[in-house]
């Protein structure tokens, strides 16, 4: 069995492996700042509210090419053109596992970076709602194909016993992405210079591209699996160091988990100079359709982990305050709220980041469970603050709220994913429980101001109270450790799951 298999992880952290997860994670990066960039301009954006620049507007650069000044927005229209990211994103996630597949990790990552490109100039040059939703629901094609890639491929080449620090360094980048937009808005919400938020997307992408092009290799998991062992080897010692052995005897050990069970086998083997060997097998392995997983029982364990933890990811309320954060402060803190909301990005990377360095030795479940215990606590002092105008009840919320989202619930759910999938599936996989993400956000960015204007108004978190409760229950009875496990087998053997 592939848990016999001895020195699965080659080596360790080297320069090479974290200079390519940081260009990887580029791609979050950019997820993080669209899903951000409407959040303190919005209110300028959509005529409600003015913020007059150093010049006025006629005056600008933009007044004197034919921009209008803003776009005037029922609440409805902002709803929709904030939410319709989330529908990009999910039509997004859906096709790139399949792409991915077939044309290669690295090549799907530079398609992403075409979408940004494109959906952010768009944006920028937008004169009325229909420009802004089309812009919008292109980026959520790029955005929902990034964040299938970054994590697969992170999980694809990082060793075992750091598979929990690179993989969180996904969630770390995207809410890099939503700070960058926070600080940059404290200089450009204004009525002259709202765009720049915008075209930033474009220059973002770019350099995104050729990081991609320039310094990161393509996946050698994808590589043995399309016949290609010698090369598999090549890169992941040139990405991991350490000994030629040991190098060997992880990809023989990818061929093994692909094969295990499957029709199709893999016969070719490395030996410890690089070399490939066959004795009669075919030399490519083929990856589960997204068709085949999401209707063969054999998958039922990974799919009921994907689309369970990452639709409560949502549900629990984060993209209320990411989408929204700016228009539910100011009514509090009516001179800081920018500024607040800056504050909030910056504790959501920094405890991101710690997090990331204890996921490995804490374990992904208990995490988890801390993480949706305190969210609950939080989402209710947030609806009792809101709801009686309570500034420091509010901002007490809101800053629990954040830290123990970036504890667990953050990074953790796109990791497990990959942990808790057979080889062959993990890119089916992964776009499943990103697109069911993807649907999630859209509701709850499209349902929050509705409600937060209707007459429940700060009682909507009492409905993200609820279903963070009913994220504990999942997590407690749903979700493995993969802690330190190495193989499918390993991961729901009963020992485990009885934990």
């Amino acid at each position: 069995m592939a848990s016999s298999v001895t020195a699965r992880s080659s080596s360790g952290l080297t320069p090479h492996l974290i200079a390519t997860v940081a260009f990887i994670c580029l791609g979050s990066l950019q997820f993080g700042y669209h899903m951000a960039e409407l959040n303190s301009p919005e209110l300028i954006i959509s005529c409600r509210r003015s913020v007059p620049g150093g010049i006025p507007f006629k005056q600008s650069w933009f007044g004197q090419h034919g921009f209008v000044k803003c776009i005037p927005l029922a609440p409805e229209q902002v709803g929709l053109v904030t939410s319709i990211f989330s529908i990009g994103g999910l039509i997004g996630s859906l096709y790139i596992g399949a792409v991915a597949d077939s044309i290669g990790r690295k090549k799907a990552s530079l398609l992403h970076c075409v979408f940004f490109f494109f959906g952010s100039t768009i944006n920028g040059l937008s004169n009325d709602y229909f420009a802004l939703l089309f812009g919008r629901f292109v980026c959520g094609l790029g955005a929902g194909a990034a964040i299938v890639i970054t994590s697969l491929l992170i999980n694809e080449i990082s060793p075992a016993n750091s598979k929990g620090l690179l993989g969180s360094m996904n969630q770390f980048s995207i809410n890099i992405g939503i700070l960058f937009t926070q600080l940059l808005s404290l200089k450009w919400s204004t009525d002259n210079s709202w765009r720049l938020l915008l075209f930033m997307g474009s220059i973002i992408s770019v350099v995104n591209f050729l990081f991609v092009i320039l310094y990161v290799e393509e996946s050698p998991v994808w590589l043995l699996h399309n016949g290609h062992s010698t090369k598999a080897f090549t890169v992941l010692h040139r990405l991991r160091g350490g000994s030629y052995s040991d190098s060997t005897n992880e990809v023989n050990s990818w061929k093994h988990d692909a094969t295990d069970g499957s029709d199709g086998l893999l016969n070719e083997s490395v030996s410890e100079d690089g070399e490939s060997s066959s004795n009669g097998g075919t030399p490519k392995s083929r990856a589960v359709t997204l068709r085949e997983y999401l209707t063969s029982s054999e998958y039922n364990n990974s799919k009921i982990v994907a689309t369970g933890i990452l639709i409560f990811q949502q549900f629990d309320g984060i993209n209320s305050i990411i989408f929204y954060g700016v228009s539910v402060l100011i009514s509090i803190f009516p001179n800081h709220a920018i500024a607040i909301n800056c504050l909030i990005s910056v504790v959501n990377v920094v405890v991101t980041f710690v997090s990331a360095t204890i996921v490995d030795k804490l374990g992904r479940k208990p995490l988890l469970l801390i993480s949706v215990s305190f969210l609950g606590v939080s989402s209710t002092l947030m609806g009792i603050g809101i709801t009686y105008s309570n500034s420091l009840i509010s901002i007490i919320g809101t800053f629990t709220y954040i830290t123990f989202f970036a504890v667990g619930l953050g990074p953790i759910p796109f990791l497990i994913v990959g942990e808790v999938t057979q080889a062959k599936a993990k890119g089916s996989a992964q776009s499943w429980g990103t697109t069911m993400n993807w649907l999630a956000t859209f509701i709850v960015g499209f349902a929050f101001p509705i409600l937060k204007n209707s007459w429940i108004g700060g009682g909507v978190y009492f409905i993200f109270t609820f279903m963070c409760f009913l994220s504990y229950l999942f997590v407690k009875y749903y979700i493995p450790e993969t802690k330190g496990l190495h193989s499918y087998e390993e991961v729901w053997s009963t020992e485990n799951t009885d934990n």
